[in-house]
């Protein structure tokens, strides 16, 4: 906690309830208490620091650190509503204050003109919800461009010829680019294509009081040590805090919104650290917490008033989920993707981001360009031979369930030890290059087909001539 954070008496009629601190949470509870309403966030998750992230990739990705515990909160899935639901992890979502804004990739991206008004362009698809946005890009844009600036978005503006239009540039300039980049960048050019720098929530520059990334290349699944990520636990939540009109109370889960008699919400009920029922009243309730608890507490919110759930007179809660879904076709060199560096997915090739009716499966598509990190869990995997991963689910569970077996088993008999700090095995970038936007130079590893011209073309925002 902080000492500007307010504290109020869960008897005492606030003017919101906010629920969850994530990504929209966040936002809300800095926008409204900067509007001078008191406010209470309920989060589910701990409320966790700086100080308290580690790089061991071990827990936080196959142990889920700061994601939704699957023992604790199990999902049910079916395809249909013919079958009867199984036990099966199905969401995976952050779970803790600042939300998946905490251990998200950072690709922040804005939607194009036509996803808001595909219904009108395409006609409808049999079977489905498909409808136009009752807004359009251009009402939303201004909301964009604030975000982007309240949160701290790296960029170059401009530099795809696909991007819709915007009023103002990106506050920051793009993450400096890694060597598996440049390579991207030069068989783009070759192909016609356009490869860009991705707008990154990540600050490449040191920016309202935060340090710029280190690139450490322990960005998703990894909470930030440096600030550098753009979450809302690193930004708004912060400047909500300060306002001393907020209250954020971690570990608390809301199992129930209130009614009254006339159908109007008067607060809610939750749990607290220690399995203690509270009710914390309120003239209205936000609710933030995501694409699947979301609609789970507006069901168990039914009453004889709204016997099929809260906000649920058209029975569309809970249909229509959309997941990031995707085709991945992937290659490990070593000596293209040496080092760490910044970010997962830093040159993006929009080029099939193109108009196509969605009901020929071919609905807008786009590629990127991606370098991952091999750290500690991922190198010994390899070394033990039991990170080539075939394909099939099952069989890939089985190869990631050895490898983790072995990787423990090593750690154990002293083989193998934790992850080190921040640039103690990082690739560091060296000597910046001066006069190019991001310019934070090039890896002193880089690849050796790589030109130094090329990093210094790529970071102006061009494509290499090579």
């Amino acid at each position: 906690m902080t000492h500007e954070q307010a504290t109020f008496d869960a008897k005492t009629e606030i003017d919101f309830v906010i629920i969850g601190a994530g990504a929209a949470g966040g936002i809300i509870a800095k926008e409204l208490s900067a509007a001078g309403f008191r406010i209470v966030v309920l989060e589910q998750g701990p409320y966790m620091k700086e100080q308290d992230f580690e790089h061991d990739e071990l827990k936080y990705m196959r142990q889920r650190a700061i994601t939704n515990d699957y023992k604790r909160q199990p999902n049910t899935f079916r395809a249909t509503e013919k079958e009867t639901a199984k036990l099966q992890p199905a969401i995976i979502y952050g779970r803790q204050v600042g939300g998946g804004t905490v251990h998200f990739t950072a690709n922040y991206w804005r939607f194009h003109e036509i996803d808001f008004i595909e219904r009108s362009r395409w006609g409808s698809i049999a079977g489905s919800g498909f409808a136009d946005w009752p807004i359009t890009y251009a009402e939303l844009e201004p909301y964009y461009t604030k975000t982007e600036w309240d949160l701290g978005v790296s960029g170059l503006a401009g530099a795809s010829p696909f991007d819709p239009p915007r009023s103002k540039p990106y506050p920051l300039p793009p993450l400096p680019i890694k060597s598996s980049g440049v390579l991207a960048e030069r068989g783009a050019k070759k192909l016609g294509w356009h490869a860009f720098p991705a707008p990154m929530a990540i600050i490449s520059q040191p920016y309202r009081g935060r340090s710029a990334c280190l690139h450490c290349g322990f960005c998703e699944y990894f909470g930030c040590e440096a600030k550098a990520k753009s979450s809302t636990l690193a930004t708004v939540i912060r400047e909500a805090e300060k306002t001393g009109l907020c209250e954020i109370r971690p570990n608390s889960c809301v199992r129930r919104i209130e009614v009254n008699k006339a159908g109007l919400v008067t607060g809610v009920t939750y749990f607290d650290e220690g399995g203690r029922e509270h009710f914390q009243s309120a003239k209205a309730v936000v609710l933030c917490a995501n694409g699947a608890e979301t609609p789970r507490l507006l069901f168990l919110s039914k009453s004889s008033l709204f016997p099929n759930g809260l906000a649920n007179s058209s029975g569309k809660v809970g249909k229509y989920l959309m997941f990031n879904g995707h085709a991945q076709a992937s290659r490990s060199d070593a000596r293209v993707l040496r080092g760490r560096g910044n970010g997962y997915a830093l040159r993006v090739l929009p080029d099939e981001l193109r108009p196509s009716r969605p009901a020929t499966g071919r609905a807008q598509v786009g590629s990127s360009i991606q370098s991952h990190a091999q750290g500690a869990l991922h190198a010994h995997c390899a070394r033990i031979g039991t990170h080539n991963f075939v394909a099939g689910g099952d069989k890939q569970h089985l190869a990631r369930f050895a490898c983790e077996r072995r990787v423990g088993a090593a750690r154990r008999a002293g083989h193998l030890q934790r992850p080190r700090g921040r640039h103690e095995d990082d690739a560091v970038l060296s000597g910046a290059l001066q006069g190019t936007p991001g310019s934070g130079g090039a890896p002193k590893d880089m690849d050796p087909r790589v030109k130094k011209s090329d990093v210094r073309l790529s970071l102006a925002g061009n494509l290499p001539d090579g």
